[in-house]
């Protein structure tokens, strides 16, 4: 019974390392997935990423239900900045079962169709659930921490 506590606690902590690097490996391939759709402008492929009944909360707008208008949103979205690059970096993930929370930071540079230049940072929640054995954003929501230009202070 002495060695028995131990070897049970032992296994119990592998389990639970193991799970959060499992977390940590598929918040990593969705991201990825994700900026490399984004980076090509597919928005197919950038819509896919999503569940079909996602809903995305852009900062400062309006909630966006579904697959198919996430996907008009990012395609109407590129119209006016269609030089564009973005970076992520995923500061906190928590995994229990079919359903994963990504808490991060990102930057986004850019240049409007009017030749300006756009630096902006912001923090982002993205949850993904696992339907059907594959993993999907259903919720995603950022904010903005640095304005888009000089006059927004």
């Amino acid at each position: 019974m002495n060695r028995f506590l131990p070897i049970c606690v032992t296994v119990v902590v592998a389990t639970m390392v193991l799970a959060a690097d499992d977390a940590k490996s598929a918040v990593e391939m969705m991201n990825q997935a994700w900026l490399a759709a984004h980076a090509a402008a597919d928005f197919d492929r950038l819509a896919a990423v999503y569940a079909e009944d996602a809903i995305l909360m852009p900062a400062g707008r309006e909630p966006i239900h579904g697959r198919e208008a996430i996907k008009k949103f990012f395609a109407e979205d590129f119209k006016y900045v269609p030089k564009r690059s973005m970076k992520l970096e995923s500061l906190r993930v928590e995994g229990a079962g079919d359903v994963l929370v990504d808490s991060g930071e990102y930057t986004f540079d850019g240049i409007d169709t009017e030749g300006k230049s756009l630096h902006i940072t912001g923090n982002y929640n993205t949850v993904m659930k696992k339907t059907e054995g594959k993993w999907h954003t259903a919720i995603e929501i950022w904010n903005v921490r640095t304005p888009k230009k000089q006059s927004d202070f």
